[in-house]
């Protein structure tokens, strides 16, 4: 049990608070020497590895400010736990705390010459189990069961992802991004043996789109008939050994909603939209065409691209041909809603992208979703997901008004 009112404690807080500000103060002064001795009274650009490494301090000075400020909140404050008396804790006992950042109950001298906290900090993994001496202070992290599970796994075995995306979610570092991945995937699963939630997932991922597409004043009704195929050829059990096998050879690691969904369609789809294909770059380019003949233009070369994909294929009625047949309804209502003219359309397609990034920030976030057993990720993750569609569909309908 630790004194709140601990001298100790508060004197080792301000060494921190010290130690931080002195290496702040260190960073700051290598990036503008490195800066100086990089212009050296020229104008020439740096070189990629020159700018990476000066992107790289910087974002280590964004991290540190931002470790500041919330340790002078937790540390400074008069009215932190840290720092309450016994009556006071009579009183506020069974007052939920909202404290979140990370302190460590062992001494800095220790972990800064011991190599295995050196590991640790320079892989930025939250390990949440330095968190149980504090478990009183930190109910809502200690209580992470199933990421602490992930961690070991990633330390026994390792955790295979196809790519990372450890920024775009705002993990503190790649491991804690394939912890966390490795916890929703059992999610995911979860959820889908909950015959309630699968149906519901399969019709969001009908109506949705199909509301997308009437926005966009087109004819749903060549994506509604290949969703249905789609859905048919991923209930035959049989299939199974074809999607892995198609997938795997994409870079696919686990056949999963996760992976498969998010990580290889929509977040690939969102990336290569921006940066599209050269025909279609040139049609968007062409102003001397109206706009009218450029959205036909686009949807002409979506489906040439889409062909060229269908000609490599294994199996012709495989995931893969099927995703295209999917593709060829959706992809030219989003390549010219992204990248056409200004307008309604533009303006809500970016917010659907915006809606998917925000479930994912959520999902990876411990004070939005529990990280602590199968059911309770997995009820969360529905309760988030449906929030979001709610929020598209109320955009759709007021849009379409």
């Amino acid at each position: 049990m630790v004194d709140r009112a601990c001298p100790c404690l508060g004197i080792r807080n301000e060494k921190g608070l010290e130690a931080l500000e002195k290496a702040l103060y260190c960073w700051e002064d290598a990036l503008t020497a490195f800066s100086s001795s990089l212009n050296n009274g020229t104008l020439a650009l740096p070189s990629k590895a020159d700018a990476a490494f000066t992107h790289d301090v910087q974002e280590l000075l964004d991290m540190g400010y931002q470790i500041q400020n919330h340790a002078e909140l937790l540390f400074i404050d008069q009215h932190s736990v840290l720092f309450r008396n016994e009556d006071e804790e009579s009183i506020d006992s069974h007052k939920p705390s909202n404290v979140g950042s990370r302190i460590s109950g062992k001494d800095k001298a220790d972990a800064a010459s011991s190599p295995e906290s050196f590991e640790s900090a320079r892989d930025g993994v939250a390990d949440l189990r330095e968190f149980e001496e504090f478990s009183e202070f930190f109910p809502h992290f200690e209580k992470q069961k199933l990421y602490h599970a992930a961690l070991k796994q990633h330390e026994d075995k390792g955790i295979p992802c196809r790519r990372l995306h450890t920024e775009l979610v705002k993990c503190g570092s790649d491991v804690e991004y394939l912890a966390k991945v490795h916890c929703l995937r059992q999610a995911y699963t979860k959820l889908f043996t909950v015959s309630s939630a699968a149906e519901w997932i399969a019709d969001i991922g009908r109506q949705v789109i199909s509301d997308l597409i009437m926005y966009a004043d087109r004819d749903p009704k060549d994506y509604l008939i290949h969703y249905e195929r789609m859905l048919e050829f991923l209930q035959e059990q049989n299939n199974r050994s074809i999607m892995e096998e198609e997938l795997t050879s994409r870079g696919v690691k686990c056949i999963n909603f996760y992976d498969v969904l998010i990580d290889f369609i929509l977040l690939d789809a969102f990336e290569e939209v921006e940066k599209p294909p050269s025909s279609i770059k040139a049609i968007l380019q062409n102003r001397w065409i109206s706009a009218s003949f450029r959205e036909t233009a686009i949807g002409t070369a979506v489906w040439s691209v889409l062909v060229g994909k269908r000609q490599m294929l294994k199996y012709d009625k495989g995931f893969l041909a099927h995703f295209y047949s999917i593709s060829e309804q959706i992809s030219p209502v989003l390549v010219w809603g992204f990248l056409g003219p200004e307008g309604s359309l533009r303006s809500t397609c970016h917010y659907f992208r915006d809606q998917v990034i925000e479930f994912l920030i959520d999902i990876f976030n411990f004070f939005k979703v529990r990280y602590t057993t199968i059911d309770n990720l997995a009820e969360d993750i529905l309760k988030e997901m449906k929030i979001r569609v709610e929020n598209i569909n109320q955009r759709l309908s007021l849009e379409g008004c």
